[in-house]
């Protein structure tokens, strides 16, 4: 289903254009390029994370469909799809993994060295790596809660009628 891989692109462009021009734009407001810096992982972050989620989407769409209507072609494009959506995540996760393995390694070192440099740019490294997953990571969060409350609010209660009044000793 090719038109959800393109939705969840669109979608990971235009948020992370948003949440990382934000940043970005606080960035140059503070005159400060590392912020810059920052705004721009999000956005790579985010925009990967469309991507992602629309691959995820299209193989799950085609797997269900092939499954349905016996179609094994359908079906292969489908597991391939989740594969490719794992598989990048898998690949980022381990990006993710090495950066914060360096910049923590630069702070350990660098301290060890007394190399006041090296401890700077291994902590910058380990904020920025931080900084980019928990915005990227939180937006996802927090679109899930909204849509988490909004099916909340759509649940009716009902009284139970086998419950009875008791009072305590």
């Amino acid at each position: 289903m090719g038109f959800l891989k393109e939705l969840g692109q669109f979608a990971g462009e235009v948020t992370g254009k948003v949440l990382g021009g934000t940043v970005r734009v606080a960035g140059e407001l503070t005159g400060s390029p590392f912020i810059k810096e920052i705004g721009n992982g999000v956005e790579k972050a985010t925009i990967n994370t469309g991507k992602t989620v629309g691959q995820l989407a299209s193989g799950t769409y085609d797997m269900a469909s092939g499954v349905i209507r016996k179609d094994n072609t359908t079906l292969d494009a489908g597991l391939a799809d989740i594969g490719g959506a794992v598989s990048n995540t898998a690949k980022g996760v381990v990006v993710s993994a090495q950066y914060v393995y360096n910049g923590g390694k630069d702070v350990v070192v660098g301290m060890k060295d007394e190399d006041m440099e090296r401890v700077k740019l291994g902590a910058k490294n380990l904020i920025a790596a931080a900084a980019v997953t928990t915005l990227a990571v939180g937006l996802v969060e927090v679109v899930d809660g909204v849509e988490s409350m909004e099916s909340a609010e759509s649940v009716e209660l009902i009284e139970n009628p086998n419950t009875d009044d008791v009072t305590f000793h």
